[in-house]
C-alpha cells in the first residue's frame, strides 16, 4: 500500500481527476483551424553532433545534454559538443559506436547502450568507460550485446532490454546480471524482444515487448502479461509496445504501431486519445516511437509522420511536420525520443534530422505563418484591430482587409472585406476601433474609410466630397468619441471632428506656433486627459488636444538624457504615466512630468535596436518587437527577457485584444499569445566551467600534466589548482545551461586578484590570461539567459601560482645569513692582513660601483627589445636638447607605431607579438646613424631622437624606415606576416619643450592612423 501525505496526496488526487477528465474528453470532437508554427533550434553534424540519427536524449545532474547516436555519444553544454567514440586499441573507450541510448544513474555515471557492444558505464569527468558484454560461457553476463533499451528505476536498479534475448537486471555489488527470458513458463516475460521499460507513478515496473505489455512483481520476480485481443476493443491496440510513459497512479501511456493509448491496469482497459478523428489515419493509427507527458500536454513522436501534440485539458490535437522551406520547422518526421530539460526546453531526437529543441515559453506563443498555418493567415500584416466579440481585423499591403476569429489560440478565417478593401485592392496601413464600435481604416493613397458596426457597410470618409482623398494614412487615433486623429506620410497630422465635419491640420513648423517636428507621422498615442503624442521621422511631439500647445523632443548628441534617435517608430503608455518611445536606435522611457529620458539598447538585453512596435500587457511587462526578435521588459524589476522569432515584424503592427491577448503583425505572418501564460522568468540554468587550458594545452580530469595531475575531478568539483610559476598562461571555458536561446546567453567573468572589475564578455564563452605573476587568484563567472536576470551562484575556482624558489622569503633569509657568516669568517681570518684586506675592499668597491653602473644601464633599457625604455629616453633628451640649444643646431623627433598590433596579439598570440617587437627593433636599429637615439616609448610605439637633423631630413629618414619594415617578411610558425608602421615626424625647435615636441609628433601619428596607417606624417613646428 502506497502512503501519500501532504502535497504528494494532493498531486495524487489531482492526477486522478485529470485522468477522469481524459476519459470524458473521449466524446469530444477535434478542433480545427490554423495550426501555429513551432520554432525549433536545430543541432546536427555541422554543430559537432557525431551523427544525425539520435535515438535517445537526457539531461544530467549538471544540466548538460547527452545524445545517443549511431556514431557515438555527445555531451552538449550549449556551446561545445564533447564526443565519446570507440577508439581502436583503447579498452577504456566506448565498445561500439552505434550508441543509441544514454541514461544517468543515481551516482552520476552515464550508461550507454549499444547495438552490438553491450552496455558501457562512462565517467563523465574523465571520459573513461567500463564495458559489460555478453559472454556465452557466463550466465551472469548480459544476455546479448544488442541492447534495445535501458532504464534505472526508483530503487536505483539498472535494467537492460535486449533485441532478442530478454531482459537483464544489473547487480551493482557483484557487477553481473540476472536474466529474465520468455521460456513459456508461468510468470515468464511474454517475449524476448524488449522495446520499452518504465515505472508508473505508483512505482510499479512495466516492460513493453514484441508480444505484449508486462508488469513485474518485485516480490516473487514474476511477470503478468497483457496482450492484444482482436475481440476486445478495450484491450491493447497492438502487441508491440514500442514506448511507455507514466500517466497517473498505475496508468501508462503506451505507443504501438497502432497509435497512442492510455492503459489503465486497474480496469484492464486501453482507451485511445480523443480528438484523433481529425488526423489522417496514417497518423492517428500509425507507429508511435516515443512519448512524453509534461502534465498538461502529451508529446507524441511518430515514425515518419512528425510530432503530434495532444492537449490533456481540451482534448485537442495538433500535428507538426518537417517543412523544407521553413527555417525553424521540425528537421525530420521520424522522431525517436522526446524529453524536457530543467530550463523548460523540449528536446527531440530524430532518425536522420539530428536534434530539435523547442522552448516551452515559445510554445505558448502562437506563430501563424501562411502556408504552414493554413490559408486563414494573412500575409504582410501592417495593421491590426479587434472587437469584443472576438473578431480580428488585419490590414495588409497584399491581401487587403481580412476578418478572422480568435478561438482557443487559433486563427479561423471569417472572410474578406468587399471591394475595394479585399485581396488585391487597397494597401492598408492603419486600423483602429472607435468607442462606438466602428472600424476606421487608413490606406495608402486612398485616404480614410470606416465600417459601420451596425450595418457592416464600408464608406470613405472625406471632409471635402468634391475632392478625391489621396492621403497616405500611417497612424490613427480614435479613443476620443467624435474625434479621429489621422497621421500621414508627408502631409502632417489631421484632426477630424465627426460632428461638425471640420478638419484641422498640423504641419511642420516651430513648436511655439503649434508646429510639428515633421510632416511624416509614424505613430499616435492618446494619453490621459487631453494629450496626444505624435511620433515622426524627426522626433516626438506632445500636443494638447485643443491644439494650442505643442512640445517637441529630439535626439541631441551632446545631451545626457535625450531620445536615442529622431526616427520614432511606435509609442506606448504604462499605468505609471511613462511614455515609451520606440525608435530606429533603441527604446526610450519618457517621464512626461520631468521630461527625463532613460534609453535601452541591445547591450541592456533587448533583442535588437530597431524597435518595430510596443505593447503593454496590462500587468507589468512591456513587449517590444525588434528587427532581431521579441523582448519583454519587466517594468517593476527592469529585467529583460528575449524571444527569438523568424517573424519579420512590421512597424506599428501590434494590438492588444479586449481579452488581453497580444497580436504582432509581420511580413511573413502574425504572432498571437496570452502574456499571462508566459512566465515572468524561466528556470535559471546553472553556470559551469567546461574547459581549462594551461600554456595552450587542454587539461582534463585524471590526465597527467608533466609529472603530476592538475585535475582529479571536473572543474566544478575542484576547489583550487596549484601551478608552478612558469604555468602562468591560462584559459577558461564556461557555459550557462539555459537552452531556451543559447545564442543570446550573456556572460561576465572576473579573475579576483587580477581584474579590478567584471569583464563584459557578451556571448563569448572563453576567458584568457597571459603571463600572470605569482599569487593567489579566484576565477568567477556569472551569466544571463533568456530570462534576463544574472545567475551569480558559481563559486569559482582558486588558482595559486607559486613563485620561483629564489623569490621565497625563506630562501632569501638563508642566502642572507650565509653571506653574513661568510663575511664574518673572512674578516676574522684576515684581521692581521690589513693591507690585503684594504686592497680587496677597494677592489670590491670598484666591482660594486661597476655593478651599480650596470644596474643603472639596465634600469634605462627595455628588457624585451634591449632598446632604451621611456626612462632612458628621458635621460638622453636633456643631452640632445641642451646640445641643440648650445650649438644652435637642429634636431628632430619621430614616433613610430606598429599598425594593427592588437590584432596580431589576438590572432597569433602574445609570443608572436613579442617576436614582432624584437624584429622591428633590430630593423630600425640597423637603419639608423651611430649618433641617433632609438627607444621603446610605449607598448608598440618607438621613439627616435635625431640630432643635427632638419624636419625634412627626418621625414626622408622616416619614409626609408617605413619602407624597410613594410618590405620585410616576418616568419612565425611557418606563416609569413606583413608588418607596417605609421610614423609621426616633427622638427624640434630649441625654444620648445621636449613634451611639446612629443605631443606634436603623436598628433601627427594619430592623423596617420586615421588616414589609413602605413604612412609618414610630418607635423610642422610652431
Amino acid at each position: 500500500m502506497l502512503n501519500l501525505s501532504g502535497c504528494s496526496l494532493l498531486r495524487h488526487h489531482l492526477r486522478a481527476f485529470c485522468l477522469g477528465f481524459f476519459f470524458f474528453l473521449a466524446s469530444l470532437t477535434p478542433a480545427s483551424g490554423g495550426t501555429p508554427t513551432l520554432l525549433f533550434h536545430h543541432l546536427d553534424e555541422t554543430d559537432g553532433l557525431p551523427d544525425n540519427t539520435v535515438f535517445q536524449l537526457m539531461q544530467d545532474r549538471n544540466e548538460a545534454m547527452w545524445f545517443g547516436t549511431r556514431n557515438g555519444v555527445a555531451c552538449y553544454d550549449g556551446v561545445t559538443m564533447r564526443v565519446f567514440q570507440n577508439e581502436p586499441g583503447n579498452p577504456k573507450s566506448l565498445s561500439h559506436n552505434d550508441a543509441g541510448g544514454v541514461v544517468e544513474d543515481h551516482e552520476g555515471a552515464v550508461w550507454v547502450r549499444t547495438w552490438g557492444g553491450g552496455l558501457n558505464r562512462l565517467d563523465p569527468d574523465t571520459g573513461k568507460v567500463k564495458v559489460f558484454r555478453h559472454d556465452p560461457s557466463d550466465p551472469r553476463s548480459l544476455s546479448e550485446d544488442r541492447i534495445q533499451i535501458h532504464y534505472e528505476d526508483s530503487h536505483g536498479v539498472l535494467w537492460a532490454g535486449s533485441f532478442s534475448s530478454g531482459l537483464n537486471r544489473f547487480d551493482k555489488g557483484a557487477a553481473n546480471f540476472t536474466r529474465f527470458t520468455a521460456d513459456n513458463g508461468t510468470g515468464d516475460i511474454s517475449h524476448n524482444r524488449i522495446w520499452s521499460i518504465a515505472e508508473a507513478r505508483d512505482r510499479s515496473l512495466w516492460v513493453g515487448t514484441g508480444q505484449g505489455l508486462n508488469h513485474f512483481n518485485r516480490t516473487d520476480e514474476t511477470f503478468t502479461a497483457y496482450r492484444h485481443d482482436p475481440r476486445d476493443p478495450t484491450s491493447l491496440p497492438h502487441d508491440e509496445i514500442r514506448t511507455l510513459y507514466p500517466a497517473g497512479g498505475s496508468a501508462l501511456w503506451i505507443g504501438t504501431p497502432k497509435g497512442v493509448s492510455l492503459f489503465d491496469p486497474d480496469q484492464n482497459r486501453c482507451i485511445p486519445f480523443p480528438g484523433m478523428d481529425g488526423l489522417p489515419p496514417e497518423v492517428a493509427n500509425g507507429t508511435v516511437n516515443t512519448l512524453y507527458d509534461d502534465g498538461h500536454t502529451l508529446w507524441v513522436g511518430t515514425q515518419n509522420h512528425g510530432l503530434l501534440i495532444l492537449d490533456l485539458e481540451t482534448g485537442e490535437s495538433t500535428l507538426h511536420q518537417s517543412v523544407p522551406y521553413l527555417d525553424g520547422s521540425l528537421s525530420h518526421n521520424d522522431i525517436r525520443w522526446i524529453t524536457e530539460d530543467r530550463s523548460g526546453v523540449i528536446w527531440i531526437g530524430t532518425r536522420g534530422g539530428g536534434v530539435n529543441a523547442l522552448s516551452k515559453a515559445l510554445y505558448q506563443m502562437k506563430l501563424f505563418m501562411p502556408g504552414y498555418s493554413g490559408n486563414a493567415v494573412p500575409m504582410s500584416v501592417h495593421a491590426i484591430a479587434s472587437d469584443r466579440d472576438g473578431t480580428l481585423w488585419t490590414g495588409s499591403w497584399y491581401t487587403g482587409l481580412k476578418k478572422a476569429f480568435l478561438r482557443q489560440g487559433r486563427c479561423e478565417a471569417a472572410g474578406n472585406a468587399p471591394p475595394p478593401l479585399g485581396p488585391g485592392s487597397l494597401d492598408i496601413n492603419a486600423l483602429s476601433l472607435a468607442p462606438d464600435g466602428s472600424l476606421w481604416i487608413g490606406t495608402w493613397g486612398a485616404g480614410l474609410l470606416f465600417r459601420d458596426h451596425r450595418t457592416g457597410q464600408f464608406t470613405p470618409w472625406n471632409s471635402q466630397p468634391l475632392q478625391r482623398d489621396t492621403r497616405i494614412i500611417t497612424a490613427l487615433g480614435t479613443n476620443t468619441p467624435g474625434v479621429i486623429w489621422a497621421g500621414t506620410r508627408n502631409r502632417g497630422l489631421f484632426l477630424h471632428d465627426l460632428k461638425t465635419g471640420n478638419v484641422r491640420r498640423f504641419v511642420k513648423g516651430p513648436a511655439n506656433k503649434q508646429g510639428l517636428s515633421s510632416n511624416t507621422v509614424h505613430a499616435l498615442l492618446e494619453g490621459d486627459g487631453d494629450t496626444l503624442w505624435v511620433g515622426t521621422d524627426i522626433g516626438l511631439n506632445r500636443i494638447k488636444q485643443d491644439g494650442r500647445r505643442v512640445t517637441q523632443f529630439h535626439h541631441r548628441k551632446e545631451a545626457a538624457e535625450t531620445l536615442s534617435s529622431n526616427i520614432v517608430t511606435c509609442l506606448a503608455r504604462t499605468p505609471n504615466g511613462a511614455i515609451w518611445v520606440g525608435t530606429y536606435n533603441g527604446l526610450n522611457r519618457l517621464n512626461p512630468e520631468t521630461e527625463t529620458i532613460r534609453s535601452y539598447f541591445k547591450e541592456d538585453g533587448l533583442s535588437g535596436n530597431i524597435i518595430k512596435s510596443i505593447l503593454f500587457d496590462g500587468s507589468r511587462r512591456l513587449w517590444i518587437a525588434t528587427e532581431k526578435g521579441l523582448s519583454a521588459l519587466d517594468t517593476k524589476t527592469g529585467a529583460i527577457s528575449r524571444f527569438p522569432m523568424p517573424l519579420r515584424f512590421v512597424q506599428g503592427a501590434a494590438h492588444r485584444s479586449p481579452d488581453g491577448k497580444l497580436i504582432f503583425g509581420g511580413e511573413n505572418g502574425c504572432l498571437l499569445f496570452a502574456p499571462d501564460e508566459i512566465p515572468l522568468s524561466l528556470p535559471t540554468g546553472s553556470v559551469h566551467l567546461t574547459g581549462f587550458l594551461l600554456n595552450g594545452t587542454p587539461v582534463r580530469p585524471g590526465s597527467p600534466a608533466g609529472n603530476r595531475i592538475n585535475l582529479r575531478a571536473s572543474l566544478d568539483k575542484t576547489p583550487g589548482i596549484r601551478l608552478k610559476y612558469w604555468e602562468n598562461n591560462l584559459s577558461f571555458s564556461f557555459a550557462l545551461h539555459d537552452y531556451n536561446n543559447p545564442s543570446q546567453n550573456r556572460y561576465r567573468y572576473k579573475l579576483a586578484g587580477y581584474d579590478t572589475a567584471w569583464v563584459e564578455a557578451g556571448n563569448t564563452t572563453t576567458a584568457r590570461y597571459s603571463h600572470l605573476p605569482p599569487g593567489t587568484y579566484r576565477f568567477r563567472v556569472m551569466a544571463s539567459g533568456s530570462h534576463g536576470s544574472w545567475n551569480r551562484d558559481h563559486a569559482g575556482i582558486e588558482i595559486r601560482i607559486t613563485p620561483p624558489f629564489w623569490q621565497w622569503t625563506s630562501f632569501r633569509a638563508v642566502i642572507f645569513l650565509t653571506l653574513a657568516g661568510l663575511i664574518w669568517l673572512r674578516v676574522a681570518a684576515t684581521r692581521n692582513r690589513t693591507r690585503r684586506l684594504t686592497q680587496l675592499v677597494a677592489q670590491r668597491t670598484r666591482e660594486l660601483e661597476e655593478q651599480s653602473r650596470r644596474h643603472e644601464r639596465l634600469s634605462l633599457t627595455d628588457p624585451l627589445t634591449e632598446l632604451l625604455n621611456r626612462r632612458g629616453i628621458q635621460s638622453r633628451k636633456i643631452e640632445i636638447h641642451s646640445r641643440a640649444r648650445r650649438n644652435q643646431s637642429p634636431y628632430a623627433l619621430v614616433l613610430a607605431d606598429i599598425d594593427h598590433f592588437k590584432g596580431i596579439n589576438d590572432t597569433c598570440g602574445h609570443d608572436c607579438g613579442d617576436y614582432i617587437l624584437q624584429r622591428v627593433s633590430r630593423l630600425l636599429e640597423s637603419n639608423l646613424r651611430a649618433h641617433d637615439i632609438l627607444g621603446r616609448w610605449t607598448g608598440q610605439q618607438f621613439i627616435l631622437l635625431l640630432p643635427d637633423t632638419t624636419g625634412e631630413d627626418a621625414e626622408t629618414m622616416a619614409e626609408r624606415l617605413r619602407n624597410r619594415i613594410a618590405s620585410s617578411l616576418f616568419e612565425w610558425n611557418g606563416a609569413y606576416l606583413t608588418v607596417t608602421l605609421t610614423l609621426g615626424v616633427t622638427a624640434c625647435p630649441a625654444s620648445e619643450t621636449f613634451e611639446h615636441n612629443v605631443s606634436r609628433a603623436d598628433a601627427a601619428l594619430c592623423k596617420g592612423k586615421h588616414m589609413g596607417r602605413n604612412r609618414v606624417i610630418f607635423a610642422q613646428a610652431g
